[in-house]
């Protein structure tokens, strides 16, 4: 196999590895995603991959699908960034960009967006455009969804034209 060929799947396997942090941070909201999803194969498939060695950025476009056990993206478009060969920023875009995961208990987490950044320097995940994030008893959407993975704080921002963030709670069982 030659070099650039070796290069560019560790790049895929960087680009997957980051994804799946991504989703993890995306359903950190409170619920814990399923542990073991982490040590499964990772599966990347788009209609196209480029990767410009030069520049330090593979793109992925057209139906982009990942899976890792349990978890799924999908969007339009993948861009990953790297600066002196480590990760610097992820840039996704999509109809929306999509995301799903099982948690431990076997339960449906959701999310989607118009677009991702992850700035991956700086620990900012950030969520634009009909953000929501969804799990049992409780949903969150807002044109922007930020998460800090440092330090582990949620903001939301309803944006310009009198946009709102709307947070929805459900009560505890009763156990009945």
């Amino acid at each position: 196999m030659n070099f650039k060929a070796t290069s560019n799947r560790k790049n895929m396997r960087r680009t997957s590895a980051v994804l799946l942090f991504i989703s993890l941070c995306m359903s950190a909201q409170s619920g814990i995603t399923r542990l073991s999803d982490r040590n499964q194969p990772i599966d990347v498939r788009a209609d196209s991959s480029e990767f410009d060695e030069k520049a330090g950025v593979q793109t992925l476009t057209g139906n982009v699908q990942i899976t890792q056990g349990s978890m799924k993206i999908s969007a339009d478009f993948i861009a990953i960034s790297l600066k002196d060969n480590a990760l610097s920023k992820i840039e996704g875009r999509g109809s929306p960009i999509l995301f799903s995961q099982e948690n431990e208990a076997g339960e449906l987490m959701q999310g989607e967006a118009s677009s991702i950044i992850y700035d991956a320097i700086n620990g900012i995940l950030t969520l634009k455009g009909a953000a929501s994030l969804s799990q049992p008893k409780q949903s969150l959407t807002s044109e922007t969804i930020t998460f800090n993975t440092l330090t582990q704080k949620v903001s939301a921002d309803g944006g310009e034209n009198n946009g709102r963030v709307s947070i929805q709670i459900q009560p505890p069982s009763t156990g009945q």
